[in-house]
């Protein structure tokens, strides 16, 4: 159910499978593969860009305008990358919820109710005890709170508010590059090297994207398997009175 913190996010049950699931399925693969696309154009833009700060400070001014320009489109990749998730977060939960695709016996609807009956606490204890959990609950109590008040498709929204968090910080940061960019070469240099909160903004967006999805995912994955534990409960005893 929950072995990819984004391919199997909405909590996909091993039991059964459905067109809708497949649907499902498809969007939660363009996510996890517009994440890593991002993530990969992030990492290599920055090395971009140090490499162009390299070259300013040595004077070699042609080799410094091609690294920002490298870096510049880079930066544009990593922006489409992060457009991607959003555009198939929205899909996945419209086909989910919205849509009418859904009717109240599909499994991922039905669970909804258990997700208020879940240990939130105990999961984190769970968590903590195997030392997979940020230090003083970064990133859990907001995640654990959406989803025992507001299920699955709470836990949605607060992606998609991540991300367009991420992503406002992430225009910010290539403003910041364009603008250094116009400098003469040494200032230029200076500009790029002296913008680290910029760029710890983002990661920070990153590394709390992630673990948000790896937080949904599994408390998704529980509600999906308290609700299968009570459907065999409700199923077993007509089955046993009657023999």
């Amino acid at each position: 159910m929950g072995m990819y913190a984004i391919k199997c996010m909405p909590g996909f049950s091993t039991n059964y499978a459905s067109a809708l699931t497949q649907t499902l399925e498809a969007h939660t693969s363009a996510m996890d593969a517009s994440y890593r696309d991002s993530y990969l154009q992030w990492l290599t833009a920055l090395a971009t860009l140090h490499d162009a700060v390299d070259a300013a400070l040595d004077r070699d001014l042609a080799f410094a305008a091609r690294y920002v320009a490298t870096a510049q489109g880079q930066l544009a990749s990593t922006n489409d990358g992060l457009t991607g998730i959003g555009q198939a977060l929205v899909e996945l939960r419209a086909d989910l919820f919205e849509r009418g695709k859904a009717d109240a016996s599909e499994p991922l609807i039905a669970r909804e109710p258990f997700f208020a009956t879940l240990d939130y606490d105990g999961v984190y204890r769970e968590l903590e005890a195997a030392r997979c959990v940020l230090p003083q609950r970064a990133f859990w109590d907001e995640t654990a709170s959406r989803l025992r008040d507001q299920g699955a498709r709470g836990g949605f929204r607060l992606l998609d508010r991540h991300l367009r968090e991420l992503q406002s910080d992430l225009h910010a940061f290539i403003a910041d590059v364009d603008a250094a960019s116009r400098l003469p070469p040494r200032e230029m240099a200076e500009a790029l090297h002296s913008i680290s909160v910029p760029v710890a903004r983002v990661m920070t967006g990153y590394t709390r994207l992630l673990t948000t999805f790896g937080y949904v995912s599994l408390l998704c994955e529980r509600a999906t398997s308290v609700w299968e534990q009570a459907t065999r409960v409700r199923e077993t005893v007509p089955a046993l009175a009657a023999s």
